[in-house]
């Protein structure tokens, strides 16, 4: 080995590392890594996906879709060591070779000064990666995988199909992507496109990935993708992070770099499981459902090893707690089916997903906007020749503008039938109150005509007085009751009339006079 003058080395201040002199690559790198206070999060390690907990959700369904089942489970059967000082070393002494086809790229590096190699067959070897026929499979440019995504021509149908509409403008937020894509990200941050840093955002380069595991297409070969970001991460400054640390340890232990019975540092590797993804995520479980609920979507899928349901047996409802709710909130199991594409003013070939779906929430009739909202989006948009002619920015901005107002016309519908429901509480309520007061009053009438020994009328008729001759006194006619509700005659509330002819009446004088009497005793004169 070459002895290093520390007086000649180079600093890494810019680019990436391989254009740094190749002697001093493999210092360079220690030293980055050296430097840092939480070396071992640097280290990122695969985790097992169990299918029988992330089956029901269609997970490895979408894996196999695309020959990429070995994503979901790790080779390296050591699930208590990390070889920390052998994997840095490794990366630290990385090359890769020139290649016409990218089938051909190596990863070669040392560790115990035992080269290591990373490839399509040593890969191949480890485990179930592409598993389907070399001609099945696509090579994307780096470009449009890993480097400038953003650029490629369909990147705003990809957008169309992972997010809500009108949430994928500028930052990519987790909390806007689909229910299904957002599990997808869970798997990918970990096993796929491993990363650190801020889980609330999504990164531009894993929108293709999540796309075509959404999708089912396009199909490209895992192990491009897990050698070139390797390989990336080793060389682009800043980039603090060691990827695929299992499968790392897999080739070691294969090319026998490393032995079985070699022990790194302790640390212990745990399952993905569904009690335990994360910020964001909340799971509960009942008899027969696995149910998810991240940032106010819900899904719930039927558990592997779910009882049958007896004949004429009822399905469990929606929650523990409360009967179905009958909002589709939950969706059973995912769903395909065609996917207008927001922004691109056409259908594409799209995966709707098992989630709620915001594009399925129909505003009333009768307004200036009916239908659901990707019905509201289409309507609005100017002829075909035009909406085309636009760029892809504008037609996701003016897509988003029809929904923001189509969505505030809806608020202001409901707010408007909230604010006609509690008028029509409070209506009804005076008109009961109004009822009560008729009821009152014409009990103190009938009592004050009792007390003056005029005849007692329970409902008597209107006099026009205007009509009568002058008053001689010879004549008193009984007080005319107060108005009543308009809504709610009293008279009708009594119901219908009893048998043998009486009608009942609103003030029953008898029993009222009976048990005052027995109290106060019979009526005594008049005080005024």
């Amino acid at each position: 080995m070459v002895e290093l003058d520390p007086a000649n080395k180079p600093k890494w201040e810019s680019g990436p590392l391989y254009e740094q002199p190749e002697e001093w690559q493999p210092t360079l790198y220690h030293d980055s890594i050296n430097q840092l206070k939480n070396k071992a999060a640097t280290f990122i390690c695969e985790r097992e996906v169990r299918e029988v907990e992330f089956g029901p959700f269609n997970a490895f369904a979408q894996f196999r879709a695309l020959g990429w089942e070995s994503a979901l489970s790790f080779y390296d059967k050591d699930s208590k060591n990390l070889f920390m000082d052998e994997i840095q070393e490794w990366v630290a002494t990385l090359k890769c070779n020139k290649y016409d086809r990218p089938s051909q790229m190596k990863l070669t590096g040392e560790v115990n000064g035992i080269p290591v190699e990373m490839s399509f067959d040593t890969l191949k070897k480890l485990g179930k990666y592409d598993s389907f026929p070399a001609r099945d499979y696509m090579i994307p440019s780096l470009d449009d995988l890993l480097i400038k995504p953003e650029k490629h021509p369909r990147w705003n149908d990809m957008l169309a199909v992972l997010f809500f509409p009108g949430t994928y403008s500028g930052v990519l937020y987790r909390k806007n992507l689909k229910i299904e894509a957002k599990l997808l990200l869970a798997i990918c941050i970990l096993n796929v496109i491993p990363r650190r840093g801020d889980k609330e955002q999504v990164r531009y380069l894993e929108i293709p990935v999540l796309y075509s595991l959404l999708n089912g297409s396009p199909r490209f070969p895992i192990r491009y993708l897990i050698m070139n970001h390797l390989w990336i991460c080793r060389n682009k400054l800043g980039r603090d992070i060691v990827p695929y640390c299992r499968i790392i340890t897999g080739l070691m232990k294969q090319q026998m770099a490393i032995t079985w019975g070699d022990r790194g540092h302790p640390k212990r590797h745990q399952p993905f499981t569904l009690q335990k993804m994360g910020i964001g995520w909340t799971y509960t479980q009942s008899e027969r459902y696995h149910k998810l609920k991240p940032e106010g979507q819900r899904w719930r899928a039927l558990k592997v090893d779910a009882r049958d349901l007896l004949p004429g047996g009822e399905d469990e409802p929606e929650s523990d707690a409360e009967p179905p709710s009958g909002d589709e909130d939950y969706v059973d199991e995912p769903h395909g089916g065609a996917n207008v594409n927001v922004g691109q003013g056409g259908p594409g070939g799209g995966h709707g997903g098992a989630f709620y779906d915001y594009m399925e929430r129909s505003y009333e009739p009768n307004w200036a906007y009916e239908g659901t909202v990707q019905e509201v989006i289409e309507n609005q948009r100017p002829p075909s020749p035009i909406f085309e002619s636009w760029s892809g920015s504008e037609r996701t901005l003016f897509d988003q503008h029809t929904m923001m107002s189509a969505s505030m016309e809806r608020s202001l519908k409901h707010n408007f039938d909230r604010q006609e429901a509690w008028n029509h509480t409070h209506v009804y309520s005076h008109e009961l109150e109004m009822n009560n007061r008729y009821h009152d009053d014409q009990a103190m009438r009938m009592h004050a005509d009792w007390h003056a020994e005029r005849l007692v009328v329970v409902d008597p008729q209107h006099v026009d007085y205007a009509s009568l001759p002058p008053y001689d006194g010879s004549v008193s006619y009984p007080t005319p009751p107060l108005h009543h509700s308009q809504w709610i005659d009293p008279r009708q509330q009594e119901g219908a009339p009893q048998q043998g002819g009486s009608s009942s009446v609103a003030f029953a004088f008898g029993e009222w006079n009976d048990m005052m009497s027995s109290i106060f005793g019979p009526p005594q004169p008049r005080y005024y």
